[in-house]
């Protein structure tokens, strides 16, 4: 709200509810949403209604001239009444403020929902110096306050979130009192919560206002109010039996048992585990969703029923077709969690259909530009699929296609490329060190058919893909090498030849072969013949660029840099390679220069 920035923005500014909830480690009366109201219904009591000017009569004269100017609609009016508030509560004595604070909590629901940020940070500024003077005198406001004070430290705005925690750290310096009281509490909060997701657009005011800015508004209230829900669903579920109060430990342990925590089931079954928001048009609305059900099934999975299972593995397991980057750490860290909490999830629907095409599409569109959040979760989700749920071989195959398919999205980002490189390189060593706990030994016919996957492994992926591809880079200089490939961009294909990414892709084959090693010495020898055979058409095809030995020389620099010291280098790779190559230099004299150059570079092994 405010001056928009766009959904990317508000998420990247938005607190995390974990975050928030971690911070706080450094009767039966209906709750009142913001701003008076309940669901869509206004609601004026003793203690909300305004409307009665001998509700001011009570009050310092300036202090309610303040007050009233606060429902102005003029944003500039409303700041300007809020910091003179402010200022002059600090010249009141503690009888006077604890006077505003009925009519006070009244204005502060509204205000902290106001369409304009400056108003929602004067707002909080103003609520730590009441709250620094009332102190004690505040408790018996807080059953009202809570709720919304919460709600607010979810605002999209940072500075406006940070505002709200500081007030409410002003109110309970000590962590424990803080994480006290919003247990005691928590009932209200949770109604507060669920009558905020009842609004519309239409209901959130009695005032004339710009029907985008009330849209808006809706947007940050449904947002913050998930992520204040999730929040403080972690918090009840990792404080619930760690107060340091003996006495009230067990008091409100006990009401957060019976009450809170079964009052947080109820709502989650109730609004259907909140897949409706998953569909919202707003990615702050879809990333805070993600974080509540993420939440929920983490503390409360027993409110996941037997029978929602496959509704909620078809939405969660299949979220590979959401789009914003803005979501995706949400979205990531809730699929992975489902899908570890229950494995059955992967059984209940069609994978191939549901999750793995989706999962292709994803990586073929380079993630949809989070490749730093999504590129190291790939290998914790291969992890997380059951070896019942894939067929080997063409899982892998269209796995690392589409993951290599998305590198000409990286292009114009080092970071991006590198993060690709780091996964394609994790979760190669992965599949090979996994053997014996995945498919294939389910449907596999002993040892040998083990072998033929790994050999599948090192020809169709690093073969056909890495390797391949190295020595295109590595050899650009070779006028039949610099043609584009087919429906690729020319800036990618400028890229792909660049210095940079033949010098990284032949570091991620040097750390692969490492690992290859580490898992099986022998498969080294697919490698090394595939090396050989490479190296020796350098001298036995004339027809090939002069330069074309470029990749090999540069190939084992990097071996040199990066493996310098692991006998496997010559015993697989240079060895072998070098007791076939240069018997055939020696006989062809007019390849002398390329016979100097390999012999420069591999001297430093010897």
């Amino acid at each position: 709200m405010g001056r928009s920035k766009g959904e990317a923005a508000r998420a990247k500014s938005r607190p995390s509810s974990s975050s928030v909830a971690a911070s706080l480690l450094p009767s039966a009366t209906v709750a009142v949403g913001f701003g008076g109201y309940v669901g869509s219904s206004r609601v004026d009591s003793a203690l909300t209604s305004t409307s009665d000017a001998s509700a001011f009569l009570d009050l310092d004269s300036e202090i309610a001239q303040h007050l009233k100017r606060l429902s102005r609609k003029d944003p500039i009016t409303k700041v300007k009444a809020l910091q003179l508030l402010s200022q002059l509560i600090k010249e009141k004595t503690a009888k006077d403020v604890v006077a505003v604070v009925p009519l006070w909590i009244f204005e502060y629901k509204k205000l902290l929902v106001d369409y304009n940020r400056e108003v929602r940070r004067s707002t909080h500024d103003t609520m730590t110096n009441i709250v620094s003077i009332v102190r004690r005198d505040l408790a018996v406001y807080l059953k009202p306050l809570m709720g919304p004070w919460w709600f607010s430290q979810f605002d999209s705005v940072n500075e406006v979130s940070q505002a709200a925690r500081r007030s409410f750290q002003a109110a309970f310096p000590a962590q424990e009192k803080r994480v006290e009281a919003l247990m005691m509490y928590s009932s209200e909060i949770f109604a507060y919560i669920e009558e905020n997701l009842k609004l519309t657009p239409q209901s959130l005011s009695d005032k004339s206002a710009a029907l985008d800015e009330l849209e808006e508004v809706h947007k940050q209230v449904i947002a913050s109010s998930l992520m204040a829900f999730a929040a403080l669903v972690d918090l009840l579920a990792s404080h619930s039996e760690s107060l340091t109060n003996v006495n009230a430990e067990s008091k409100i342990s006990f009401r957060v048992r019976t009450v809170a925590l079964p009052n947080a089931k109820e709502l989650f079954s109730n609004h259907k585990y909140f897949l409706d928001y998953l569909k919202s048009k707003s990615a702050a609305i879809r990333s805070a969703a993600y974080s509540l059900i993420k939440s929920c099934i983490e503390n409360i999975p027993h409110a996941v029923c037997e029978g929602d299972l496959k509704l909620l593995s078809g939405v969660i397991l299949g979220s590979f077709q959401e789009r914003n980057p803005a979501c995706h750490s949400t979205m990531w860290d809730t699929l992975l969690f489902f899908g570890k909490r229950f494995p059955d999830s992967w059984a209940a629907i069609n994978t191939q259909k549901t999750v793995f095409s989706r999962l292709y599409s994803f990586l073929r569109n380079g993630c949809f530009g989070s490749q730093q959040v999504s590129y190291p979760a790939l290998v914790i989700l291969l992890e997380t699929i059951p070896p019942t749920a894939i067929t080997w071989n063409t899982f892998f195959l269209e796995f690392f296609q589409s993951l290599w398919d998305g590198r000409k999205l990286a292009y114009s980002s080092l970071v991006d490329l590198l993060s690709l490189l780091q996964a394609v390189e994790e979760c190669y060593i992965w599949g090979l060190r996994n053997d014996s706990r995945h498919v294939w030994i389910l449907f596999c016919d002993g040892e040998d058919e083990v072998q033929r996957f790994k050999h599948f492994f090192v020809n169709e992926i690093l073969f056909g893909l890495l390797w391949s591809d190295y020595m295109l880079a590595s050899s650009s200089s070779c006028a039949d090498m610099t043609k584009p490939i087919d429906k690729e961009p020319r800036d990618s294909m400028n890229f792909r030849h660049s210095i940079d990414y033949a010098s990284n892709l032949g570091k991620c084959i040097v750390k692969i072969l490492s690992g290859i090693y580490s898992v099986d010495h022998d498969l080294l020898l697919v490698f090394s013949s595939r090396f050989q055979e490479n190296c020796l058409d350098i001298f036995q095809i004339p027809e090939n660029c002069s330069h074309n030995v470029n990749w090999a020389v540069k190939f084992i620099q990097l071996l040199e840099e990066h493996a310098q010291g692991e006998t496997w280098v010559l015993t697989y790779i240079l060895g072998p390679a070098l007791e076939k190559l240069f018997p055939l230099a020696a006989s062809l004299v007019s390849h002398l220069e390329k016979s100097y150059a390999l012999l420069c570079v591999s001297f430093f092994f010897f």
